[in-house]
């Protein structure tokens, strides 16, 4: 079972805390954690429109005009993309089904990618982030006393979430990413270069293993 390191907001170590290898020791799978962020990439993809082909125009079956005689082009239909009303040629076809994976695999890989960041000491756990007021740069101050720079994603509790004080100090840092402990990605981990996560957050996700992470 890995030991993980607690630190208070000075960046100085308070104590340690064992944990689970099904949570923080699994082994690295690229595969899976590929899956999973297309997965989520697919999820955030911006859906484009639906377009009538010719042969979903509604309009009158019957040849428009006989074939010889007037001096015009052989048509048969006024739903070809020609005519105003028509059809639309090559146009977007609506929403493609994108790319799913089971529940149960998202959340392994979410587990495998953080056990990933723990080996490469992209890892910190504090005991808690406690502002005494609305403030960006002590909160800035805290990350630097940390060592965290570049991203940063920070899983805190859920009821860390719902602090104003936190939420607010937070939202103007442009690379900071705070989620829920529930509700993070194998996306939101690869992406970040560090990932900071109160005791409270290691505690929750413990509660409910590496099926805890979505």
């Amino acid at each position: 079972m890995p030991h993980i390191a607690i630190y208070d907001m000075q960046g100085e170590k308070t104590s340690d805390v064992e944990v689970p290898d099904t949570l923080l020791g699994l082994p690295y799978n690229a595969d899976l954690v590929r899956q999973a962020v297309v997965a989520v990439d697919y999820a955030r993809k911006r859906r484009c429109g639906k377009a009538k082909t010719r042969s979903e125009v509604v309009a009158v079956g019957a040849k428009w005009y006989r074939q010889k005689g007037l001096g015009r082009a052989r048509h048969g239909a006024r739903s070809a993309p020609l005519f105003v009303g028509g059809g639309k040629a090559h146009g977007p076809i609506g929403v493609q089904s994108g790319h799913k994976i089971p529940k149960r695999m998202r959340r392994k890989a979410a587990a495998v990618a953080l056990s990933q960041r723990v080996r490469e000491r992209a890892f910190t756990l504090v005991d808690s982030v406690e502002l005494e007021e609305i403030s960006t740069r002590a909160l800035v101050d805290v990350l630097a006393s940390l060592g965290l720079e570049g991203r940063i994603l920070m899983l805190v509790s859920p009821d860390e979430a719902k602090d104003e004080v936190l939420y607010k100090s937070s939202r103007n840092i442009a690379d900071l990413i705070v989620r829920p402990v529930p509700h993070f990605s194998a996306r939101d981990i690869v992406r970040a270069d560090e990932i900071l996560m109160t005791q409270d957050g290691l505690t929750q996700l413990m509660e409910g293993g590496a099926d805890n992470a979505e």
